[in-house]
């Protein structure tokens, strides 16, 4: 058994922006000592049966799958095994990794993990005819949008589909390309486009949004008093009413109902109601795909949580600006305006609006490093020591975990 199995998770939408699947990617390979100087950068993981074996159950016992379909990785070493495996937990699709070829070999073991109730899917795949073979043992396609042409896409997209796969546009980096996809057919699609929206130029902030802004403005100061946080929510009765119901779900356990937002302070903390209150107030305004608060509320609490746990006596990280700043990193993907307006109208503190802008100081170093662990980037893992990637995994996966338990209650 694996000691310590970290992952990260990247989710699979269909073309209503519906989470379809989970994608989990192992960041660290479970040394005894996971101080010790182990090679924890993702793109030089290998799995084994006995390894896929404690992912899997990982996965399982910590929630994060969303009872949907996981795709996991795995290469040439994985195929080549002869090792017998089961599966953990149902709705695991294996994922072949482009550098893996479809011999004789290879797919007769695909076709032996089928029979063990196993799906299979293709990774990265830039429409190369020699691995066509793979196609009748697949239960999805993804094809990497990034290396291939309009043009190529809409010439192959057709042959594709008589495959009777799904066919998952893979890397979609922006709302145009995901725009594209759609319209040429595609069934799933995965990257970062939720998050990066069409910009609308010279779009200017409606009076809702501003509203919103200065109640984020208000909340991030250090010094604003009980009185005036239940003052402020109390003027708006919907995000009183919202803020309520979700100190009451069962996220907080309290043993009895929580019936004003003064008293919410008094038994979860100034901290918290401000938090629940910018998060909601955001929401209220946004036309955005819902499914974007579960990214940044991940994004939020995986920093948060790197605060309360940071032992560099040399940087000085508040949890509570930790959690705004991972918030509002997606802001603009809230309102459909550019950052830099959106933050000139939020009356932060400097070095907020500092991490939040170029991103040259602690706490905007954190938040790139916590992005590109989220993205699954190479040089985030190789620029970090194997300390802290084991730290930021742990983290990760603690605020996924609680980003999903908050989805399911708001």
């Amino acid at each position: 058994m694996v000691k310590d199995v970290l992952t990260a998770r990247q989710l699979v939408f269909n073309e209503n922006h519906e989470i379809y699947a989970c994608e989990f990617l192992c960041l660290d390979e479970g040394a005894e000592d996971t101080s010790s100087s182990v090679n924890v950068c993702p793109s030089k993981r290998f799995m084994t049966t006995k390894r896929l074996a404690s992912v899997c159950e990982s996965i399982a016992e910590s929630e994060r799958h969303l009872d949907v379909p996981i795709f996991i990785n795995v290469d040439q070493t994985f195929l080549s095994e002869t090792d017998d495996i089961y599966a953990v937990k149902p709705n695991i699709i294996l994922e072949i990794l482009a550098s893996v070829e479809p011999t004789e070999s290879n797919l007769k073991r695909i076709q032996q993990l089928r029979r063990k109730g196993f799906d299979f899917a293709l990774s990265e795949y830039a429409l190369d005819p020699s691995k066509a073979s793979f196609f009748k043992y697949l239960k999805v396609i993804k094809v990497d949008v990034l290396n291939v042409t309009q043009s190529q896409l809409s010439k192959s997209l057709p042959i594709l589909k008589k495959s009777k796969c799904l066919i998952l546009a893979e890397k979609v980096e922006s709302q145009t390309v995901y725009e594209n996809c759609k319209a040429l057919g595609f069934d799933l699609f995965q990257g970062d486009f939720l998050e990066n929206p069409t910009i609308i130029g010279g779009k200017e902030i409606s009076e809702k949004q501003n509203s919103s802004l200065q109640l984020v403005s208000e909340f991030s100061k250090n010094d604003i008093e009980v009185d005036k946080v239940a003052e402020i929510i109390s003027l708006d009765p919907v995000l009183t009413t919202k803020i309520l119901l979700l100190i009451n779900c069962p996220l907080y356990q309290l043993v009895r109902d929580v019936n004003s937002v003064r008293e919410a302070v008094v038994i979860l903390g100034l901290d918290v109601v401000k938090q629940w209150a910018i998060v909601m107030s955001l929401m209220s305004v946004s036309t955005s795909p819902t499914e974007l608060f579960r990214s940044l509320l991940a994004r939020a609490k995986t920093l948060e949580l790197i605060a309360f746990n940071n032992q560099d006596e040399e940087v000085s990280l508040d949890p509570l600006e930790c959690f705004l700043v991972g918030l509002l990193s997606g802001v603009d993907a809230i309102f459909k305006v550019n950052m830099e307006t959106l933050v000139g109208s939020l009356k932060l503190e400097a070095h907020l609006k500092q991490a939040l802008l170029t991103h040259d100081n602690a706490l905007g170093s954190l938040l790139i490093n916590v992005i590109g662990i989220e993205r699954f980037d190479s040089q985030t893992f190789e620029r970090l020591s194997n300390q802290d990637i084991c730290l930021y995994g742990r983290c990760q996966q603690d605020g996924a975990l609680w980003a999903d338990t908050v989805m399911k209650n708001l």
